[in-house]
């Protein structure tokens, strides 16, 4: 790579899942921000290094804009806090704020609708962390959920050249290829985040709203720094590389062989690493606690086969403590019925009716009584 990749810079297209808000850290943030006090960082610290679609704030107001959703008064407080907490007086009044925001939004959707490409034009501007795997939207929030909101998977950004290199991680892209060829495969589930295999339509996960879009609005802002995640039946570890990337202890069960030897070289491609293991929920010696569970499209493989089922459930009610995100097969109704009376979740909360490989499924999340309140999430 020449000297000089730092300082150039290129727009591509960049997977919604990889966008994560800006974030100063502690060393830089008295130098960076006039007027600096330890509650602005705190203001700062809740918002940022998130996923670009759990940025609350500017999701409810964009939701708002579109006649989606309620009044933005988390916007509004997020806006006033950044002078507030600084002893600074808030340059603006919340109706002249609103009445900007709304002719911005109502420029961007014009110019969007006559023209699907417009971000190449006006794209956010983004800087890689290769320790994270993922990038930072240094500027451009408000248009990156603008596109995310209006369905966009892959939003255009300008980088620099370096970091693009970084992101393509070429050198580890034959291992996948071999995997890819060594199994005789074609398709794949899930996303891969990469460039080199961003061409390839995976079989979920491609449409707005996907499971991960339910699952990050359901979490909003709340961090998962340092939780506890078991992904069972990861497949090639979509799910459990995105909670990674937030700071999340996550362990990845996987019991097919090509399915497990994609996800460790994705693991290597992408720069994020779980804990991933070959084997069998139910059968594993598995004696760790979690506090978030991901049971998608799994259970009913075992639902009808007694032993395995009760073995399945005891395993999983040992494990996760707080809450589970499920997506059930094409008996969403006797799923549910099965995993509230074998185990200890009391309560059920439906996020979306999903559908995929030719099922029409549901997408909710169950959650234990007995968990502390607030732990989990």
């Amino acid at each position: 790579m020449s000297p000089e990749a730092h300082l150039q810079t290129m727009v591509t297209k960049v997977p919604l899942e990889l966008l994560f808000t800006d974030f100063i850290d502690e060393e830089h943030k008295t130098v960076l921000i006039p007027h600096y006090t330890e509650a602005w960082y705190d203001v700062h610290k809740r918002y940022g290094d998130l996923p670009i679609n759990r940025l609350t704030p500017h999701l409810q107001l964009f939701r708002y804009l579109m006649n989606q959703g309620e009044y933005p008064k988390l916007y509004l407080d997020w806006h006033a806090s950044i002078f507030i907490t600084r002893d600074l007086e808030v340059p603006i009044s919340d109706n002249d704020l609103l009445e900007q925001r709304r002719i911005q939004y109502v420029t961007m959707a014009a110019l969007f609708a006559n023209d699907k490409e417009h971000f190449n034009e006006d794209p956010i501007l983004v800087q890689y962390n290769r320790k994270g795997g993922y990038f930072h939207v240094k500027d451009g929030h408000h248009r990156a959920i603008f596109q995310y909101c209006s369905g966009v998977r892959q939003v255009p950004a300008r980088m620099n050249v370096r970091d693009y290199e970084e992101w393509k991680h070429t050198d580890a892209v034959n291992q996948v290829t071999e995997v890819f060829s060594r199994h005789l495969r074609t398709l794949i589930y899930t996303p891969i985040l990469n460039p080199h295999f961003m061409h390839l339509k995976s079989e979920r996960d491609d449409v707005y709203p996907t499971r991960m879009d339910l699952i990050m609005e359901y979490l909003g802002s709340s961090s998962v720094r340092g939780k506890r995640v078991i992904d069972i039946g990861c497949n090639i570890g979509f799910y459990a590389r995105h909670f990674t990337r937030q700071g999340a202890i996550v362990t990845g069960y996987e019991p097919m062989a090509e399915h497990y030897e994609l996800a460790r070289q994705l693991n290597v491609l992408e720069r994020v690493h779980f804990d991933l293991k070959e084997e069998r929920f139910e059968r594993s010696s598995l004696t760790e606690t979690y506090d978030i569970g991901l049971l998608l499209t799994v259970f009913y493989h075992v639902m009808d086969d007694l032993p395995a089922r009760e073995a399945f459930l005891r395993k999983l009610d040992q494990s996760v403590t707080g809450v589970l995100f499920w997506e059930s097969g094409a008996e969403p109704e006797k799923e549910k019925a099965i995993l509230i009376s074998g185990t200890q979740f009391d309560r059920y909360e439906k996020l979306g009716d999903t559908e995929g490989t030719g099922k029409k499924r549901e997408f909710g999340v169950f959650l234990k009584s007995s968990y502390k309140s607030g732990s989990a999430i």
